[in-house]
């Protein structure tokens, strides 16, 4: 039964690394899922309920530091507060109207669009939407931190 388990929680963590390099697949929500999966069929042979919680929080972080890292990266190529919004809000509304084509796109497009309305030069909107892409390339970093530290701390953990 526990090899059943540690099969599972496996590959449940394979998917949820190689998520962290493809933005739509939620990576580190996918480690939480196997770290779940592995508390509620072991029980009291697996992590505690605290590091659940915990890796729940490193999840949310992981969204956050994502839209941060698109904001930050659109600012610090001089996107105006209206570029850095558009980046965000283009972001999420890429992923759903064009799945992981508007997930990239959509961030430079969002700043671009919003810099531009905000009658900002072709060039300024230029470089805030180039800022989106370094922030994305951020946000890739730190995804695959977080989520490889979540799968070292359970094994560390158990």
């Amino acid at each position: 039964m526990e090899t059943a388990a540690n099969i599972l929680v496996g590959i449940l963590f394979a998917i949820g690394l190689a998520g962290s390099f493809v933005p739509v697949v939620p990576g580190a929500a996918l480690i939480w899922v196997g770290i779940l999966v592995h508390k509620l069929w072991l029980g009291p042979e697996s992590v505690s309920w605290a590091f659940v919680g915990w890796a729940a929080a490193a999840v949310v972080l992981a969204q956050v530091l994502d839209l941060l890292c698109t904001w930050w990266g659109a600012r610090r190529f001089g996107a105006s507060w209206r570029g850095a919004l558009g980046a965000v809000v283009g972001g999420l509304l890429g992923i759903f109207t064009l799945g992981l084509v508007g997930l990239v796109l959509g961030p430079i497009v969002g700043a671009i669009a919003a810099e531009l309305l905000a009658d900002r030069s072709l060039r300024e909107a230029g470089r805030a939407g180039l800022g989106t892409v370094v922030g994305g390339i951020a946000a890739f970093i730190l995804r695959l931190g977080i989520s490889c530290a979540m799968v070292g701390w359970f094994y560390a953990a158990l």
